[in-house]
């Protein structure tokens, strides 16, 4: 039986709690039966808060901030996921280059290297916090329609060979997955998530 190749990737696991941090105080000072202990509850909780907020002050640095936060820089292939599904993600944004210091961020990824960095990585640098899974049952009609339209114009860019001159990225851009694994560990492989991606482009119309 001759199988296809299935599009898997793998997700790493966040610590990141989806609830909101006074939500969460609340549920956990409305379970204290007395309400003198309540109160001191919710100061403990406000001290906490304001010393771990000063720490992040004086300790953190730069983007270590975001990093602590959760919030992660998107990588190119991350960017190109997200535009694919244009329900989930609609940025009408326009961004002045002139008025970009080009420099700064250069200067500061020189002296702290990051890996996978976005080819805008010199200009503006776009953060994401957490991973979703998507699930949509459909008949996708216009979708198929769009992606068989895109078929027939790169056969046509094909045999016209006008696909080397309309060519723009993937130039000198790497090509390694940031989420594929190339042989899969087997330390990490319990604690990471591997899902399959389902793409209307991969399949047969």
């Amino acid at each position: 039986m001759g199988s296809k190749n299935k599009d898997v990737i793998r997700l790493e696991r966040e610590a990141v709690i989806p609830i909101l941090k006074p939500k969460l105080i609340m549920t956990l000072a409305n379970l204290i039966e007395h309400s003198s202990d309540r109160a001191e509850f919710l100061k403990f909780c406000k001290r906490v808060e304001y010393t771990i907020r000063s720490w992040y002050l004086l300790q953190f640095e730069d983007l270590m901030v975001m990093e602590k936060s959760n919030f992660k820089i998107a990588t190119d292939e991350e960017i190109d996921v997200a535009h694919a599904g244009q329900y989930l993600l609609n940025l009408p944004i326009t961004v002045d280059e002139s008025k970009i210091d080009k420099t700064l961020l250069k200067r500061y990824f020189s002296e702290h290297p990051q890996p996978n960095l976005p080819d805008f990585a010199d200009k503006y640098i776009i953060f994401r916090r957490g991973i979703g899974i998507d699930r949509t049952t459909d008949y996708f009609f216009m979708e198929k329609v769009d992606m068989i339209i895109a078929r027939l114009w790169a056969f046509l860019l094909r045999l016209t060979r006008l696909e080397k001159l309309l060519s723009r990225r993937s130039r000198g851009r790497n090509k390694k997955e940031p989420k594929k694994d190339d042989e899969i560990n087997p330390e990490t492989d319990s604690e990471d998530l591997y899902v399959e991606r389902i793409r209307l482009e991969n399949m047969d119309l």
